[in-house]
């Protein structure tokens, strides 16, 4: 009988099997762990740097060329008067005379360095171009009282210089900021020459 009791436990044992060996524990639920990216904080997307916009190409004036010009017809006058002003999107200048308009020519130049005429001696005037204005034949031109030199200092005709008055010569340097385009232009009573400047 008791052998009995041992073989049955043993049976049993072997049925129901070793609560380590046959039936583990289960082991608790992993929590799924963040990836290292995850965790951390989400960077910013930078935002697109915008293409620098194209510099507008410069618009002149109507009837503006960047380009020299003469003319005139008049053999015998006087110049009674010179002026600058300033204008909307140009400069000017003018020189007015007591009779038509004699011939003339608009030179412009890679700087605002002139030779004065007839003493051969050389100013710079303001700006980083020129402008060089001559007239001739300037009747009676030692009687020319008017001004002779304007410093105006504005966008385009930085500063004016009369570089010649002799022998029926008058020439007028003009110091300019930029490169320098023109339209000359001749008006009537009283006659004129107008020089009207502006720059790319």
């Amino acid at each position: 009988m008791g052998k009995l009791v041992v073989v049955c436990l043993a049976v049993l044992l072997w049925a129901c099997g070793s609560p380590s060996a046959g039936n583990p524990s289960p082991s608790p639920l992993s929590t799924p762990s963040a990836s290292p990216s995850e965790l951390s904080s989400p960077s910013p997307i930078p935002s697109p740097t915008p293409s620098p916009a194209p510099s507008p190409s410069p618009t002149l004036p109507a009837g503006f060329s960047c380009t020299d010009t003469s003319g005139g017809l008049v053999a015998d006058t006087t110049v009674t008067t010179v002026r600058v002003g300033r204008q909307t999107g140009y400069d000017r200048f003018v020189i007015e005379f007591g009779g038509g308009v004699p011939s003339y020519s608009v030179t412009r130049q890679p700087n605002a360095t002139f030779t004065r005429s007839p003493r051969g001696d050389q100013v710079t005037l303001e700006g980083n171009a020129g402008v060089l204005v001559v007239i001739h034949s300037v009747n009676n031109w030692t009687s020319y009282s008017g001004p002779t030199a304007f410093h105006p200092q504005y966008p385009y005709l930085r500063q004016a210089l009369l570089v010649e008055n002799y022998e029926g010569y008058q020439q007028w340097a003009l110091g300019i900021q930029g490169s320098p385009c023109l339209r000359v232009s001749l008006f009537t009573s009283p006659s004129r020459l107008v020089v009207d400047i502006a720059t790319v």
